[in-house]
């Protein structure tokens, strides 16, 4: 279950992060379908550099953000690069906005906060849909909820205006709950990626949710496109990241948990693994044979954005839960 951010710390043994390199090469017909859980995977060439960078934390707690500066949402738009994140100096979240020139050196917006949806902002992703910018959020770090909400605005700036709910989740057998974790819009075709959890066990799988129009939201399969497996790093919840697209297909990184995921997760670190699709998100592989591919070296789930630029992928995460500000991941893929 997920806790608020200031949640009570939970305890227990690092999970297991090292992993034998392998140099394999990647199978074109190496696939898993979309409408059926992964359970194959390809070993791709690891280890992989990532590290974080010197510069972290990006942004750090001040004024109406003292409490926690978490969730950043980071796209590149009119050159520059845009962090978003969700922030309070109490539990209530609001929205806020830094700018940067290079995607390291950040300045906060001068009229944050930006929105406070009526309920506290939670999990939240931004694109643009038509001649307008929309926000895709659930109301503030409760349980996973049922229902997702909207809101809209002109420019990036705002002013941001609450539209209500934007729709339910699929309510199927292993999402019924869900996070939504980001939306990527590719070649027309809107991807929301979240974590779907149940009624009972509460472990989360990863779905994608697509749309033409920013709308109507239909989920890509009847199954997960991932789950946890049993006795291993990942065995209490899987949760994703944002789509990303690279010169490797479409990517998609998750966070894997031995413990039941949770805002207030404390772990020194927390592992992540790596999907990658060849043919526009039909069909998912896994890499490094389901073991984790890097490692956050920051501890809690504070939510991820990754932004891939130039070769180089950047992982924006909360650090220290969250409450120590935005801390930056940045590393290579072969």
């Amino acid at each position: 279950m997920l806790l608020a951010v200031v949640a009570a710390a939970c305890g227990g043994s690092e999970p297991t992060t090292s992993v034998a390199p392998t140099t394999t090469a990647i199978p074109e017909s190496t696939t898993i379908a979309a409408t059926a859980t992964t359970t194959t995977s390809v070993a791709f060439e690891y280890p992989y550099d990532f590290s974080v960078h010197e510069s972290a934390p990006v942004i750090e707690p001040e004024d109406w953000d003292q409490s926690y500066t978490a969730v950043p949402w980071v796209m590149r738009e009119g050159g520059e690069w845009q962090l978003f994140y969700a922030g309070a100096s109490g539990r209530a979240a609001s929205l806020g906005l830094a700018t940067s020139s290079d995607g390291i050196a950040f300045e906060r917006h001068p009229d944050n906060p930006l929105f406070m949806p009526p309920g506290g902002l939670g999990w939240f992703s931004i694109a643009e849909v038509g001649n307008e910018w929309v926000m895709w959020y659930v109301s503030g770090f409760t349980p996973p909820d049922r229902k997702v909400f909207r809101a809209t605005a002109p420019t990036l700036e705002g002013p941001w205006t609450d539209q209500g709910e934007a729709f339910t989740a699929p309510d199927r057998e292993w999402d019924q709950f869900i996070v939504p974790t980001g939306v990527t819009e590719i070649d027309g075709v809107f991807f929301m990626a979240y974590a779907g959890y149940d009624q009972i066990d509460r472990i989360p799988a990863i779905g994608i949710l697509t749309s033409t129009d920013g709308e109507t939201w239909e989920p890509q399969g009847e199954k997960p496109i991932h789950t946890a497996t049993a006795g291993t790093w990942d065995e209490k919840g899987i949760v994703p990241t944002n789509i990303i697209e690279t010169d490797k297909g479409l990517e998609l990184f998750f966070l894997g948990f031995d413990q039941a995921p949770r805002v207030g997760f404390q772990r020194n670190s927390i592992p992540f693994g790596r999907l990658l699709s060849r043919d526009g998100g039909a069909t998912w592989i896994v890499d490094n044979d389901g073991l984790p591919i890097a490692d956050s070296e920051e501890r809690g789930w504070p939510g991820v954005s990754v932004v891939y630029d130039a070769g180089e992928y950047r992982l924006y995460l909360g650090d220290d839960l969250g409450g120590a500000g935005i801390s930056l991941i940045t590393g290579t893929i072969p």
